[in-house]
């Protein structure tokens, strides 16, 4: 077995808890006004202000807006929430994948850069490899700028695009953690998607299933000694955690 530096899929279930906690919070806020609104119109009421019957009709009218900008806040932040979970779902199986690699390997999940979390980083004999999860269902083909397409479609984000951009971030705080100046391979790996993005059509970045993860990255010529695994794996772990006091490489 691999062995595991650190939690997988830990950002998309941070980020999830997060949207959650939104939700909560627009619902508290939107009830709290609410009540304060109406309980300030009673009073008014009550001490037969002028106005009082007016701005209550006003509040009435109000209403349904008021639950119709409340529906729209929490959906949004549910579909979110749910685009999350659906990811931290796709990133745990492919870490599970990783974490039966043999024993030579090092699985450091959650490398963070500006442009984003690299899911899951490998370091073994036969090289480092950036390994990040795509949870999408349909079929992914390559466009002929060597970005990605779902069904024939331009994605959100530019997922060959961050991800060279985050392994290129990632490869200058190593050199200054670690000695060592490692060729990183970045690959998208697809749990649930059909990929006939053909090799070479999406540049250094290589799209595979994940029932290819281990022919992919075990099966080749073994390229690091144990030394050069154990100080490059440190290096990564020391990114992951933000380790401000990680020696340099002397």
């Amino acid at each position: 077995m691999a062995k595991v530096l650190g939690e997988t899929a830990r950002y998309v279930t941070k980020q999830s808890k997060k949207k959650y906690q939104w939700q909560f919070l627009t619902i508290f806020l939107a009830a709290y006004f609410f009540a304060l609104a109406l309980g300030l119109l009673i009073g008014l009421s009550l001490s037969k202000h002028p106005y009082s019957t007016i701005m209550f009709l006003i509040f009435i009218a109000g209403i349904p807006f008021i639950i119709r900008l409340t529906d729209r806040v929490t959906d949004n932040l549910e579909k979110k929430r749910i685009d999350f979970r659906k990811g931290a779902t796709g990133e745990a199986l492919v870490g599970y994948i990783l974490a039966g690699f043999p024993d030579a390997y090092r699985i450091i999940p959650g490398v963070e850069t500006s442009f984003g979390d690299i899911d899951h980083v490998v370091v073994g004999p036969t090289g480092v490899y950036a390994v990040d999860t795509k949870n999408w269902r349909g079929i992914v083909t390559a466009d002929d700028q060597g970005e990605l397409l779902l069904n024939g479609r331009p994605t959100k984000k530019a997922a060959i695009g961050n991800l060279t951009r985050s392994i290129m971030t990632a490869k200058k705080k190593i050199k200054v953690r670690s000695a060592l100046d490692p060729y990183v391979r970045g690959v998208l790996a697809f749990p649930s998607a059909r990929v006939e993005a053909k090799w070479g059509t999406t540049g250094p970045i290589h799209c595979i299933t994940d029932e290819q993860l281990y022919d992919y990255i075990v099966e080749k010529k073994k390229r690091l000694t144990k030394k050069e695994i154990d100080s490059i794996s440190q290096a990564f772990l020391a990114t992951a955690r933000k380790d401000k006091d990680f020696p340099p490489a002397s």
